[in-house]
Formats: structure tokens, C-alpha cells, sequence
């Protein structure tokens, strides 16, 4: 298992269409690469742990306000899971990931 593994491993770094590809995808050594990792994975999880409740507030009157009721406590279950105060870790840790990545 381990020799399959290792052969794979070796396959997939000597294989220069995924060496292109991986260069496609990095983000560019710029100011809009860093922002964009950014605002992508930290800010939210910045909004999220200090504004979860306004924003559940206010998703809430705006859902009984539009919607029927069953719709509205759909919206309102579905803005409560998003928005629970809570960070998320997988985010931040893919966020450090891409900077690292980045300034690699």
C-alpha cells in the first residue's frame, strides 16, 4: 500500500499538466491576491462572531414581514445555522493554508 502510494505521489509531481494547472490556480503575489483570501475566509468569520445575533434579528423581521410563515421560519432556521456566533475553524485554517500558499 504504501509503495502504490508512493508511486502516486511520484506520478503527480512529475506530471507537468497538474504542475500548470496548480499554477493557474494559486492566487498572484499581489495586493488583490491577499485580499481576496482575506475577504473571502477571515471577514465572515469576523461578521459572523460579532454580529450573529443583529443579524439574526434583522433576518428575522424581514422574514415575517415578506414571507409566509412556514417559509419565513425556513429562512429563519436556515440564517440561525449560518449565523451562530461560532468561528469556524476549517475556514480560518484554509484561509492561513491559501496565504501560506500565496507567499510560498
Amino acid at each position: 500500500m504504501r509503495k502504490k502510494l508512493k508511486n502516486i505521489q511520484e506520478k503527480l509531481k512529475n506530471n507537468p499538466e497538474l504542475q500548470a494547472t496548480l499554477q493557474k490556480l494559486k492566487p498572484q503575489k499581489s495586493i488583490w491576491g491577499f485580499l481576496g483570501v482575506v475577504l473571502f475566509f477571515f471577514v465572515p468569520e469576523v461578521v459572523n462572531f460579532f454580529y450573529a445575533s443583529e443579524i439574526n434579528e434583522w433576518m428575522s423581521s424581514m422574514a415575517y414581514s415578506h414571507y409566509s410563515p412556514d417559509l419565513a421560519e425556513k429562512i429563519v432556521w436556515i440564517t440561525e445555522k449560518s449565523f451562530d456566533g461560532e468561528l469556524s475553524f476549517f475556514n480560518i485554517g484554509l484561509g492561513f493554508i491559501f496565504l501560506w500558499w500565496l507567499y510560498k
